[in-house]
């Protein structure tokens, strides 16, 4: 008897992530692993983890240091720009998008699903005061810039090695 046997392609949507039940027990592992709360009990004394993120709703990002600014770049393809919310709330940047599904597709047979569609939110914790008032954002090209002019630029200083 082989151990090899003819597998029929199914129908329908399949969800990649959750094709077999060794990564749904590791998925539910880590959701609660205790580390991450064992790090959130730091925050209250001023210990802050640079990013938050709800990796089933996340979308890449890149945070920029420059002497007078911060800028955050977000990749938001499909997103339009009526559909991106970017609040500063104390020294966190919330930004919220949502791609939303083509009611063409909705329509349609999939053989293979794996765009996501719905509410994108990532927040980031700011390593610089910002000017709230004079922050400008931008969506283009499916890249969304984020400029954050910082309230007090650090002075450079030498220090003179004895």
């Amino acid at each position: 008897m082989s151990i090899l046997r003819k597998i029929e392609p199914r129908k329908g949507v399949i969800d990649v992530r959750r094709t077999t039940p060794l990564t749904h027990s590791m998925e539910e592992f880590f959701e609660d692993f205790p580390p991450r709360r064992w790090m959130e009990t730091f925050e209250p004394l001023g210990w802050k983890r640079p990013i938050d993120i709800d990796y089933e709703r996340a979308f890449r990002l890149d945070v920029i240091d420059r002497d007078k600014e911060l800028i955050v770049r977000a990749e938001l393809p499909g997103v339009e720009k009526e559909d991106v919310t970017v609040e500063i709330a104390g020294d966190r940047l919330l930004i919220e998008a949502e791609r939303k599904f083509e009611e063409e597709e909705e329509k349609e047979t999939f053989y293979r699903h794996e765009v996501g569609y719905g509410k994108l939110v990532r927040t980031v914790a700011l390593p610089d005061e910002v000017d709230a008032d004079k922050v400008q954002a931008e969506l283009k090209e499916g890249i969304l810039s984020i400029h954050l002019p910082k309230i007090r630029v650090a002075e450079k200083h030498t220090v003179k090695v004895a």
